[in-house]
């Protein structure tokens, strides 16, 4: 009887203890949530806090300045920077257009103007050279006159008498070449010059001096003071005798002075 007992007293304290623990539980379920619900507030007054605080205007200007970066160039965002230019009104722009054809239209003239200025300049030019040699021309016809009558003479002339016709023929041929600007170059008894004398030959003379012109080969001319032709002469230099006996005289005379 007594082990009866003692089991039943078992089995009555088993329900109990079982009781006391979810009395246990149930009071920490019910103080964590009287804490959570003391901390937390309502949603309404959660969403006014977060109105009142004023907004964070440097990240809301960053972000906008990295959406314009990031668009590309053709799109709407991007043509309408303040660095592009307007449009331009289709008035203006035909405007403008008329304007440039009429610049073209006038370069095209002047340039064609500019091309018949240079062909009459030149047909001008050869028309002058033409006309002045026309009238050397005409200058040298009695010369051809004058040939001719002492070429076709009678028989009967002297060679004196021909001797002077030929004569007067070239003396009045030097004449027109001298109107016209050709001028002898003179060359015999002058010293010789590079710049007007062609030297063909040499002499030794010592009667005359060094370089100087013994004879004319062939007549040089200039032609309005420019050489035209230069003169071929033969030039006189001193003996070689000569030059050594100077030589010695410079020697010795040094010697006799001391």
């Amino acid at each position: 009887m007594d082990e009866d007992s003692i089991k039943n007293q078992d089995k009555g304290t088993e329900p109990s203890a079982s009781l006391a623990g979810d009395n246990d539980a149930g009071l920490e379920s019910s103080s964590s949530d009287s804490s959570t619900s003391g901390i937390s507030e309502p949603p309404g007054q959660a969403a006014d806090f977060d109105e009142s605080q004023p907004p964070d205007l440097s990240a809301s200007a960053g972000q906008q300045e990295s959406d314009e970066t990031d668009a590309p160039e053709g799109s709407p965002s991007a043509e309408t920077g303040e660095e592009t230019p307007p449009p331009v009104p289709f008035e203006k722009f035909q405007e403008a257009l008329e304007a440039k054809e009429k610049l073209y239209d006038r370069f095209l003239r002047k340039q064609a103007e500019f091309e018949n200025f240079r062909k009459r300049t030149e047909k001008e030019k050869q028309e002058f050279y033409e006309f002045a040699l026309s009238h050397f021309i005409k200058e040298l016809l009695p010369v051809l006159d004058g040939l001719e009558r002492g070429l076709y003479g009678p028989e009967s002339e002297t060679v004196d008498n021909y001797k002077k016709g030929m004569e007067l023929i070239l003396k009045q041929f030097r004449d027109v070449l001298s109107s016209a600007g050709l001028q002898p170059i003179r060359a015999i008894g002058t010293i010789f010059d590079p710049n007007y004398h062609q030297a063909v030959m040499r002499e030794e003379n010592n009667n005359l001096a060094e370089n100087e012109i013994i004879e004319e080969l062939q007549r040089g001319y200039t032609f309005r003071d420019r050489l035209l032709r230069p003169s071929m002469v033969k030039v006189a230099v001193p003996s070689a005798s000569a030059t050594s006996e100077e030589n010695s005289e410079q020697e010795t005379v040094p010697g006799s002075q001391e």
